[in-house]
């Protein structure tokens, strides 16, 4: 089964209600028809700091995304959307564990990094950003991430990446 490749503008446009905050990224894989499960708190010692996996689909199964659900609730959003990320961006490699180490800031696996890009773009949309900033005049960083129910430091990297704030 062959994953139609999509921007996050795109995927966003067909999977989410235009204006609604905060983006829910399980609801779209949902609707996407992704599988969303659990990850197995009893997983193999190798794959203990896994956070995430991302499962192509396969053989007339649909894609399937797992989540430590045990993470805090900003992180398994990010999670969940980075896992989208690898199926809208089209890495379907047979399997995707994703560890705390993939989500650090200096990780530069382009395909890693590709994902994280993706899930801030999914999350905080750049159009929700800028009518908050420059229509609703909400610039406060700890009140923005707690509209798109991100951490504050993904909304700072957001911030950074559509010039609102200088790194």
């Amino acid at each position: 089964m062959t994953v139609l490749t999509m921007t996050p503008e795109q995927v966003l446009s067909a999977y989410w209600e235009r204006g609604k905050l905060p983006i829910d990224p399980e609801v779209i894989a949902k609707k996407a028809g992704l599988r969303v499960e659990d990850m197995d708190p009893f997983r193999e010692n190798e794959e203990q700091n896994a956070i995430g996996a991302y499962w192509p689909p396969e053989k007339g199964k649909p894609a399937v995304i797992e989540i430590d659900r045990d993470e805090p609730i900003n992180r398994v959003r990010f999670t969940l959307a980075h896992e989208l990320g690898h199926h809208f961006l089209g890495h379907n490699e047979k399997m995707h564990r994703d560890t705390t180490k993939q989500f650090n800031i200096y990780n530069f696996d382009p395909r890693e990094s590709a994902a994280n890009s993706f899930a801030a773009k999914i999350l905080m949309p750049a159009q929700y950003v800028k009518v908050l900033i420059e229509n609703k005049k909400i610039v406060d960083l700890k009140e923005l991430a707690k509209i798109f129910r991100v951490s504050e430091v993904a909304m700072k990297i957001r911030l950074e990446n559509l010039n609102y704030i200088k790194p």
